[in-house]
């Protein structure tokens, strides 16, 4: 028994009606994965999620063509990408258990959005007497929109601020001539109470670059002005937004987990508090066994009896003997970007 839907011979074919709404869909879907964080931008990203938007439209019109004219086509029409829906949740999940951690929270909205869309928009389109380029402008625009995105999705970042701290901060300032701020009168020893670092990595996947970025809770450490500085951070704690990675690391620090930077000159600024100070503090890092000298870039403020720091510092893994990995797909590269954050109390 045919349906209520009339065939009209001028209105827009299935197919173009499809494309159009996924279109539709696929300009959504990628405003909405700029501002999801995305597993890894290299394999989802807004062109993928333009393309894929694209492809669902198209074979949601197909299929809208063989269903339109039979007994409660909409609602078979409609079950059937619910069907397609429940089906690509299986394989996000799938793949975000065996390949690409944190697949879900990225690709499960974003899936949702576009079956809704098509399974919607694809029959209204379809009833529609509109011009040929007028239907595919959406999908036209949604590739454009997608190349354009690419790669400047929200990503993880490295990035540590002093502003990230729960002390106040006042106007920045240098130390004059680069020479470094006297000791301020103030407690004999402060203790790290808060502390995060954070590594960041280029890797080339698949022959795209991308970037690698993990962070850590886990730093202790002590300051004594006029005498020296150190803190301890343990290796393996870094946690990223891939699981496999995180256990790469583990296993490649866990025989000596300890990462140390000694320095015998920290001095803290004698400035009014809540100034920040730009230094430089030189000493020895010792990852993987294997000691270096390096400087960290600093910006240091006091707070009474409390200190915080910030330091930024590049290093080469090799020049701590670690060999930067190289998996099947994955190339890691030999530099790294690390930084440090933390609060000391004094006492």
């Amino acid at each position: 028994m045919p349906s209520d839907d009339t065939y009209n011979p001028d209105a827009l074919k299935p197919w173009l009606a499809g494309l159009g709404a996924g279109g539709v869909a696929a300009i959504v879907g990628t405003f909405l994965a700029f501002v999801l964080r995305s597993p890894d931008e290299v394999i989802a990203n807004s062109l993928t999620v333009a393309v894929g938007a694209l492809l669902i439209g198209l074979a949601s019109g197909l299929l809208w063509r063989r269903l339109r004219a039979t007994k409660n086509g909409l609602a078979t029409f409609r079950l059937a990408l619910l069907v397609g829906f429940i089906t690509a949740l299986v394989g996000i999940a799938i793949v975000d258990q065996v390949a690409l951690s944190n697949l879900i929270p990225y690709a499960v909205p974003i899936a949702g959005m576009i079956f809704l869309t098509v399974a919607f928009l694809t029959p209204t389109f379809a009833s529609m007497v509109i011009s040929v380029w007028l239907a595919i402008t959406p999908a036209l625009f949604a590739l454009v929109l997608g190349v354009a995105l690419f790669g400047r999705g929200n990503v993880e970042s490295g990035e540590l601020s002093l502003s990230d701290l729960t002390t106040t901060t006042a106007t920045v300032t240098s130390s004059a001539d680069g020479v470094t701020p006297t000791v301020a009168a103030g407690p004999a020893v402060f203790v790290i109470s808060e502390g995060t670092a954070t590594y960041t990595i280029p890797e080339t996947l698949r022959g795209l670059r991308t970037v690698a970025v993990g962070r850590s809770e886990e730093l202790t450490g002590t300051i004594t002005p006029g005498e020296g500085f150190t803190f301890t951070l343990d290796l393996t704690s870094f946690v990223s937004d891939q699981r496999r990675r995180d256990g790469f690391v583990r296993d490649m620090f866990g025989p000596d987990p300890s990462a140390t930077f000694t320095s015998d000159s920290f001095e803290l600024p004698d400035v009014p508090d809540g100034q920040v100070v730009m230094m430089t503090v030189g000493g020895t890092m010792t990852i993987n066994g294997t000691s270096r000298d390096v400087t960290w870039t600093v910006e240091a403020r006091k707070d009474g009896a409390v200190v915080s720091v910030t330091g930024e510092l590049d290093i080469l893994l090799t020049d701590f003997g670690v060999t930067p990995p190289s998996l099947a797909f994955v190339q890691v590269e030999n530099e790294a970007h690390l930084e440090i954050l933390f609060q000391a109390d004094g006492s």
